[in-house]
């Protein structure tokens, strides 16, 4: 009787700390914003999320970095995962037993499923245990990136092992003593080899393997909540919850609140994004993939996570102080109390977050690509920039001239020109919404600033707009009108000049009767597409790579001079990796050229930053440059062509491929230049088209 009275003590004891602990952790998230996100509807789709990200742990089985394809290194995580989840059921028998002394699935009979249950918990101890000695010697020897030996590491692998090795001595212990019993073939080949020894011997080895199992299994749940693990407790619930709805789209401030211009304190965070740090499963994917900390820029995704969780447990732990203390009758109202709790410590920003830290995020979106438990790392660097913004703390300089233009001029390169210089030399008049040539358009063609005011993008536009008129699209621009998207001071954190310029556009567009938008730009493309509605701006918008990919497909380009060169696609992230845009630029390529299409080895999902997003335009960059990077990368797969689909990335790899000086063995070309260039009888095709039949 003494065993189930010791196990229940030790069980009641494990279970409240373990409550206590959980109940802590959730009142520190709880202290976040209410989440603005629909997170309890569409429970089919959650619960299949759940069933494929956690239980099936697909994107734990995709590449953990650029460099590694695939393999154990990558996998031998999921033999570990699943095996944990086979081995709960033997958990479950040991726990009823320990409570019940008479209890097995033996007893209950279970039969030949009990034998197969076991023999199943058997060979997945043995499995777990040899991913375990392969785990150590990845930390150890192969040392991946990001992924040190630590203390806590090594306390995880040390009370996992003991785990499985308790299970082989307990139950060959017990099949030492009575041979007829079978609990798999690892601990049968261990009972038969103690079986020589006394009784006595073998009871005693099976009960220390018996009470070593209950005491690191009890010990290891409330252990967990404590060290790197607790993702187990917060990577379920963070899937279920995940915002299902289009990715980067940041939400509306308030900014008659000044408690709403962005997030300087870990309160201000939604607790959807506070849940996000326990969920973190310290895999190092999204620092991996991440363009700034492959080119040494101070920025590393999952050290913001993990600096996050920090402060997090600070402001928590000076909340429970606080709370503790004994209350006078002077003493302010709670919820004042609440504010003030913590307010003795560093400032969240400037203190664990640095602002070159912030500054350094290119919004590209490959953290959250990869990141196996959708934490949404882009935001929340995004909500804190904002903040640096709008309470003017730590503006770099160059985003403080590129906020003067927006604001002045318009755009963020502060040019006075007209928006309509691009298409003066053109052998057409581009209509404009609102004059005869622009009445009733199919199209709004929003051009963007990059196209209005830089004289590279402006020969993309002028392209463009030939392409669309050869296909005898009706089109019209908004013309003087049109203002920047706002994309720019949104991504850069002022919030202010983007709702003031979204909510112009909208204004001028719903006069308009805009229907069906067409951009270039794959910035303004997600920002009108996902944002503008927010302002009441509804539209279908489509990037022009679609456009032509259907005017193709529709018979109504016909190409005369297909490219005989060898050609690559570089993806843009707003258009591809935010947008799912990936395959249009390719159906074009592949319509428009005779010679041959290479892949780049970092492409669609997973394809390389230029480094431009995120305001990253306007600045310098220190230390190696993300767009040479990419560059290189162009430059090794002997393309001859490199073509874009967005005015940044023509920019950036255009400078890169300056900077290497290979301009005349590589040349950089949109989209549209690329189709432009197979139409060379253009404007013949297009007054053959007007003549009416004789």
């Amino acid at each position: 009787m003494q065993q189930p009275i010791v196990f229940s003590l030790l069980l009641l004891v494990a279970s409240v700390a373990f409550a206590i602990t959980v109940r802590k952790l959730a009142a520190a998230v709880m202290r976040g914003k209410v989440n603005d996100l629909k997170l309890t509807d569409r429970i089919p789709q959650r619960i299949a999320s759940v069933i494929l990200y956690f239980l099936l742990q697909r994107k734990v089985a995709e590449p953990v970095s650029y460099n590694t394809p695939s393999g154990i290194t990558s996998k031998h995580h999921l033999l570990i995962f699943w095996g944990f989840m086979i081995i709960t059921v033997g958990t479950i028998e040991f726990m009823v037993n320990g409570l019940i002394p008479s209890f097995s699935f033996r007893a209950i009979g279970l039969g030949p499923i009990a034998t197969g249950l076991y023999w199943m918990v058997d060979l997945f101890n043995l499995i777990v245990l040899c991913m375990l000695g392969y785990a150590l010697f990845r930390r150890v020897v192969l040392k991946p990136r990001l992924i040190p030996m630590s203390l806590d590491a090594g306390l995880i692998l040390l009370q996992i092992g003991l785990l499985m090795v308790s299970h082989f001595l307990m139950h060959g212990g017990e099949i030492g003593a009575a041979p007829q019993l079978s609990y798999g073939p690892v601990s049968d080949a261990i009972g038969l080899s103690l079986s020589s020894l006394p009784a006595s011997t073998l009871h005693t080895i099976a009960t220390v393997g018996y009470w070593t199992h209950a005491f690191i299994l009890l010990f290891f749940l409330n252990y967990l909540p404590h060290s790197k693990h607790i993702h187990i407790l917060g990577s379920l619930p963070n899937i279920y919850l995940r915002n299902l709805d289009q990715r980067g789209v940041m939400p509306k401030l308030n900014l008659d609140d000044d408690n709403d211009w962005g997030v300087s304190k870990i309160e201000q965070f939604s607790w959807k994004s506070l849940l996000d740090q326990y969920a973190c499963t310290e895999c190092a994917r999204c620092s991996n993939f991440c363009p700034a900390y492959n080119t040494d820029k101070p920025l590393s995704p999952m050290h913001l996570i993990h600096d996050l969780k920090d402060e997090m447990a600070a402001r928590q732990k000076a909340f429970l102080a606080k709370a503790a203390q004994p209350k006078t009758d002077g003493a302010e109202a709670k919820a004042g109390e609440d504010e003030k709790a913590g307010d003795e410590l560093p400032p969240l920003i400037g203190g664990r977050i640095k602002e070159e830290t912030l500054w350094a995020c290119t919004t590209c979106g490959a953290c959250q690509e990869v990141c196996p438990v959708f934490i949404d790392h882009p935001l929340k660097i995004q909500q804190m920039k904002t903040s640096l913004v709008l309470n003017g703390e730590g503006i770099p300089v160059e985003l403080q001239r590129t906020f003067q233009n927006l604001e002045r001029r318009g755009n963020p390169w502060g040019a006075a020109d007209d928006r309509m210089a691009w298409a003066e030399d053109l052998a057409f008049k581009v209509p404009t919404v609102g004059d005869e040539q622009g009445s009733e358009p199919e199209y709004l063609l929003f051009v963007g600033c990059a196209a209005a005011f830089d004289d590279r993008i402006k020969k993309s536009m002028r392209a463009l707009v030939e392409v669309l008129h050869a296909a005898q699209v009706r089109f019209a621009v908004l013309g003087e009108k049109e203002s920047c998207s706002g994309d720019p001071a949104r991504r850069a954190g002022h919030e202010m000049i983007f709702q003031e310029q979204a909510q112009a556009n909208v204004e001028a567009m719903n006069e308009a009767k805009v229907r069906k938008v067409i951009t270039s730009c794959p910035h303004c493309f997600h920002t009108i597409k996902n944002e503008y509605p927010q302002f009441g701006g509804n539209y279908e918008v489509l990037h022009h790579s679609q456009v032509i990919a259907r005017l193709i497909a529709d018979g109504k380009l016909t190409l005369d001079d297909k490219m005989d060169k060898r050609v690559t696609y570089h993806d843009s992230c707003y258009l591809g990796r935010w947008n799912g845009v990936y395959e249009a630029p390719r159906e074009i390529l592949s319509a428009v050229s005779k010679g041959e299409i290479v892949e780049l080895p970092r492409r669609k999902q997973h394809g390389f930053c230029c480094g431009a997003g995120g305001g990253r335009m306007w600045q310098e960059e220190k230390g190696p440059r993300v767009n040479r990077n990419r560059t290189q990368e162009i430059i090794d797969s002997g393309a001859e062509v490199a073509a874009v689909a967005c005015p940044f990335c023509t920019i950036m790899i255009t400078d890169g491929v300056k900077d290497a000086g290979v301009e005349e063995k590589v040349q950089v070309l949109d989209i549209a230049e690329v189709v432009r260039k197979s139409l060379k009888n253009i404007e013949s095709k297009k007054a053959a088209a007007e003549t009416p039949p004789a």
